[in-house]
């Protein structure tokens, strides 16, 4: 399931960053709405054609890596102490993001994200969202603190 929540994280991300409807997008690769939804979402069932119509409408390609060399990659960027500063500056900005929009503090929000595993979600998937817009960023915040706290 992480991976259907991963690509959809990236398709919706590229359908924003190309300005494009949920509606046209749904419209020009042959499904409905909700279909589009649940790709983006990482839930519910699909095709592989669709998803393939969808890549290549939003020029996006894949990658497909075995779960043991995408763990070495982690253990091995981990090393990198210019890579460790990026992602430090990467949360503190997302933290500090996040607080603003919330109207709470940085230190209260830190301790929340972090109390909820968060922070760690956050330094793990930098590669795939340190690129992502602080919208975005935010409403998977939000997503994950729903998920937590309901």
């Amino acid at each position: 399931m992480e991976y259907k929540c991963e690509i959809g994280r990236k398709i919706k991300e590229q359908r924003l960053s190309l300005n494009l409807s949920m509606d046209e997008v749904a419209q020009k690769i042959g499904v409905t709405r909700s279909t589009l939804w649940s790709i983006e979402n990482g839930s519910g069932n699909y095709s592989i054609d669709s998803l393939i119509k969808l890549f290549n409408l939003l020029n996006l390609s894949i990658e497909i890596n075995s779960p043991n060399k995408r763990n070495k990659r982690k253990r091995a960027s981990r090393i990198n102490s210019k890579l460790d500063k990026k992602i430090n500056r990467f949360i503190i900005m997302s933290i500090e993001q996040y607080a603003s929009s919330v109207n709470k503090s940085s230190q209260e929000t830190y301790r929340l994200l972090n109390k909820y595993g968060i922070i760690k979600e956050l330094v793990d998937d930098y590669e795939d969202m340190h690129g992502m817009s602080t919208y975005l960023i935010n409403e998977y915040i939000d997503k994950r603190l729903e998920g937590e706290m309901s």
